[in-house]
């Protein structure tokens, strides 16, 4: 493939948050569009490593993660006719929540509130005692449990890559295995600077979209913005749960967290959509994106790199310095992760965990006041940048990326790139009626 001198919008990552912002603008304009990835495949790395579960929005504050939950709800019935349209794996499973201890409770009846609020029909979630969650699921105990009858197993990875086959085929281009390692504004232009096997060289663009996962905050930096926020990265371990135990439990089961003040959940028991079960993750620090295995200590510089106020901060909590021991204590025992999941799944063992399963990380923005509970979108005077795009991302990704787009038709960023008289949008996939939910 010839690289393009010049182009009219590059979009920076190919997981499923780049690619949907792809989908959208390859619909709506006839203009040149790049998207860059440092994997040379879409998908590489969060897309295709996660639980894999569609979420219903019960479990988010909506009132702190009000657009998480909106973009949640919306997405569902659109990756439903995609998993239909193109034969993908679509495993309704439902998702259990359970309360172990009584302090839990009123976890229960405060998410219940939440999936209304969030605009869940009632009728989708059933509050139920322990012995009507042991009759649905015999090898779960636990003092009661809500079920979320909705929540569906897919392959995120598989979702995105179907939707990659299908913007190249509308003439979007893809530059793989290239890192971003400058970006700079010139003449209301984007110079971007690009790492590549041959050594280093530069892509113009009239605008640059960053969907560049755990590193958009790092290319945000670069033009100036998101300055007072860094990030820390946490990897998410999974074991294989053997046969025959594994198929004794048909639903996903949670439990509330032990800190629900940090973005992490605890070790749940998750069925995936090829069938298999597994039990994670857990969240151990690791200093950067892509460290799926090891402590990284070459990277470590990234760690420590401003602003460190407020990591700093967070290391004098108590709390958290207390989880991030209890996280690497499960990662380097198996016995100590197996021992989490027990406490509602009892029949669980130590020696049906023979396998490790595909790790992923999750990059947390930190700001002032600690965690950020939302995405955040940071525009600049010829890009956008999003950044701390996390769970529950890949479930909310198309409506995320539509009203992405729509924020940015609205205010003029994307003026002067040709419409296109009659967009064609996959069924079920069309802009207008879906913005208008926003």
């Amino acid at each position: 493939m010839s690289r393009p001198a010049d182009v009219d919008v590059l979009v920076v990552g190919a997981g499923v948050l780049g690619v949907t912002v792809a989908y959208w603008l390859s619909c709506l304009y006839d203009c040149s569009i790049v998207v860059v990835d440092l994997a040379r495949t879409a998908a590489a790395h969060t897309s295709s490593r996660n639980t894999g579960v569609i979420h219903r929005p019960f479990y988010l504050d909506p009132r702190k993660k009000k657009v998480f939950a909106l973009t949640s709800l919306l997405s569902h019935p659109l990756w439903g006719e995609l998993a239909e349209s193109a034969g993908l794996p679509w495993k309704p499973v439902g998702t259990f929540n359970v309360a172990v201890e009584e302090a839990e409770m009123p976890t229960l009846e405060k998410y219940r509130a939440w999936g209304v609020k969030n605009g869940m029909d009632e009728a989708e979630m059933e509050l139920l005692d322990g012995g009507g969650v042991r009759s649905r699921e015999p090898e779960v105990r636990c003092m009661a449990g809500l079920l979320s009858k909705t929540d569906v197993s897919v392959d995120f990875g598989a979702f995105t890559r179907h939707l990659w086959r299908l913007v190249v085929s509308r003439g979007v281009r893809f530059l793989g295995g290239e890192r971003v390692r400058s970006v700079r504004t010139r003449g209301g232009t984007m110079e971007v600077g690009l790492r590549t096997e041959a050594g280093y060289d530069k892509i113009g663009c009239r605008f640059l979209v960053n969907a560049a996962g755990g590193g958009a905050l790092e290319i945000a930096h670069g033009v100036g913005l998101g300055l007072d926020y860094t990030s820390l990265n946490f990897r998410g371990e999974y074991w294989v749960v053997d046969e025959p135990f594994a198929g004794r439990v048909k639903s996903n089961i949670y439990r509330p967290p032990k800190f629900p003040q940090f973005p992490f959940l605890d070790p749940h028991f998750v069925v995936r959509a090829d069938g298999s079960r597994q039990i994670g993750p857990n969240a151990v620090a690791v200093p950067g994106p892509y460290v799926y295995s090891g402590i990284g200590l070459a990277k470590l510089a990234g760690f420590l790199s401003r602003p460190i106020q407020p990591k700093a901060r967070l290391l004098m909590n108590s709390d958290f310095v207390s989880l991030l021991a209890g996280e690497w204590r499960s990662s380097l025992s198996k016995s100590t992760m197996c021992g989490r999941v027990r406490k509602f799944v009892p029949g669980l063992d130590e020696g049906m965990l023979n396998r490790r399963a595909v790790f992923g990380v999750r990059s947390s923005l930190i700001g002032p006041s600690g965690f950020v509970p939302e995405a955040m979108l940071l525009k600049g005077e010829a890009s956008a940048h999003i950044v701390n795009f996390n769970s529950p991302g890949a479930t909310g990704a198309p409506a995320f990326s539509a009203m992405v787009v729509k924020e940015l038709r609205e205010e003029g960023f994307l003026d002067g790139f040709r419409e296109r008289p009659a967009p064609h949008f996959m069924r079920g996939w069309e802009f207008q009626p879906l913005i208008s939910r926003f």
